[in-house]
């Protein structure tokens, strides 16, 4: 037989990869898939970001408070400056400074020069003209000094938005353990689950097979066949499902957790017990460590901080602040680089020191009408809370309902399951003494094998009204063996 490269390569490469190892199990419990979700988490990481970004928004409310300072400073230099007027030298006239003269017998009667004429101006004068550069450098600082209240109250507002941001986050990092949970005990109620469907396949497939033969035999009609091929069917069907159950939550559990979902075993199981409610302490705890009512405490602080703005917006009420604006202008002749000297310089200093006051006069009531708002989305909050805190309420009082009756069926189920196991040892040992037949045997496996799917999900159940109840206190029950 002819082998190729391609062909030699390839089975070098099958069978290397049929010797990897495959990757080491890891038992994992819930509280560790808690641990390694909340770490891992995407959406965790958003929240935690939006709430960095809320605390830097505080500082930049805050900041408000402090003076601001503006610097500006420029530089021009003129192509084509106005060259000016010149007045020519001696155009304005001269003098010639002399001794006064005296009539006789006095004196000379000419005058007696003393030096030589002055002329004016003595050289050529320029009037007008602009040097070809200019600097100007302006240094301004503004400090608020009152403002009604405006600028607290943003930072005020600011705060509440980081404790919203914050509630946000609690928010996502209960629905993950949510998440979790659920992914957790759905694989767990699957993987469970198949290997009880497992055995009855098993044995609804002998149970099959023996009535196939019996009719065979003429000893039971087609109907009987039939309807064991339709019990076969339906366990197969059921199988199906619970094994892409599991494969569903495994991988879901995977994506929370980060770890490959073929390598986790599930080292946490069913609650032994529902612990004791207490439904007023329950109550009271809900209460105080609701996100909702946090987000709509929240809300209602920042209803009332926007009134509080809005109020301190009106007509009428001036804000007043402080200003301090000091200019430095020049103009050059020009500019030697190196030394960093101008020659020919005329500059100017001016420090301006003023308190101004800025107010609306008149805005054809929109800031009555923005109060006016504001009050109403304070009163609407206050509502909402008081509607929050009835849901709150209300929906603790189900959870324990839902918590209780569902340890209810679980205690139920498992009586069920007592009774059908002794029922099945029973019919073994009677099958074994010839007192009862196979199919009671095997019917008697069957129903052993129902009850105990029936307690699996009732125990899945109790699992979930347990979780909604942490969800709402933000507590774990901690009953899990």
């Amino acid at each position: 037989m002819r082998v190729t490269a391609a062909g030699a390569a390839f089975c070098f490469f099958f069978i290397s990869a049929l010797s990897l190892p495959a990757a080491p199990a890891q038992s994992v419990s819930l509280s560790a898939a808690y641990d390694l979700a909340q770490k891992s988490s995407d959406a965790v990481q958003l929240k935690v970001l939006a709430l960095q970004k809320t605390r830097i928004a505080v500082q930049e409310a805050s900041s408000n408070v402090w003076p601001h300072v503006d610097l500006q400073a420029s530089g021009a230099y003129l192509t084509n400056p106005p060259q000016g007027y010149t007045v020519a030298a001696g155009s304005l006239g001269s003098f010639s400074p002399a001794i006064p003269a005296h009539t006789p017998p006095f004196g000379n009667p000419n005058p007696i020069p003393l030096g030589p004429a002055i002329s004016f101006p003595a050289n050529d004068l320029i009037i007008g003209a602009q040097k070809p550069s200019v600097v100007s450098v302006t240094a301004s600082l503004s400090q608020p000094l009152f403002t009604w209240g405006k600028i607290k109250n943003a930072v005020d507002a600011a705060g509440l938005a980081v404790d919203a941001a914050g509630n946000d986050l609690l928010v996502q990092r209960r629905d993950m353990d949510r998440q979790v949970h659920r992914s957790y005990f759905g694989a767990l109620l699957a993987q469970e689950s198949a290997k009880v469907l497992l055995r009855l396949r098993d044995t609804t497939a002998q149970i099959a097979a023996d009535r196939q033969t019996a009719f065979e035999q003429g000893t039971v009609t087609r109907e009987s066949v039939l309807q064991a091929k339709s019990d076969l069917a339906t366990v197969g069907a059921r199988l199906a499902e619970a094994q892409q159950s599991e494969s569903t939550a495994r991988e879901n559990l995977g994506v929370l957790t980060g770890l490959e979902p073929s390598t986790i075993e599930l080292a946490t199981g069913w609650s032994t017990a529902l612990p004791s409610l207490d439904e007023a302490a329950l109550r009271a705890t809900a209460l105080a460590a609701s996100t909702d009512m946090a987000a709509g405490r929240t809300r209602a602080g920042l209803a009332q901080k926007k009134l509080a703005i809005a109020k301190g917006g009106a007509m009428l009420l001036p804000d007043v602040s402080l200003g301090l604006s000091f200019n430095v202008t020049g103009q050059e002749d020009s500019w030697d680089v190196t030394s960093w000297n101008w020659t020919g310089s005329s500059w100017s200093y001016d420090l301006i020191i003023s308190v101004g006051l800025k107010m609306s006069v008149f805005d054809g009531l929109a800031s009555y009408a923005r109060i006016g708002e504001a009050r109403k989305d304070a009163e609407m909050a206050a509502t909402g809370l008081g509607e929050t805190e009835k849901l709150v309420r209300v929906g603790m009082r189900s959870a324990i309902d839902a918590a209780v009756k569902a340890d209810a069926a679980v205690n139920e189920k498992q009586a069920a399951v007592d009774y059908a196991a002794e029922r099945l040892k029973n019919a073994r040992v009677s099958f074994q003494n010839g007192v009862a037949s196979q199919d009671d045997e095997r019917g008697s496996d069957i129903m052993d094998g129902t009850a105990e799917l029936d307690l699996l999900f009732a125990l899945y159940t109790r699992e979930e009204t347990m979780a909604d109840i942490e969800q709402m206190t933000g507590e774990r029950l901690g009953v899990n063996p």
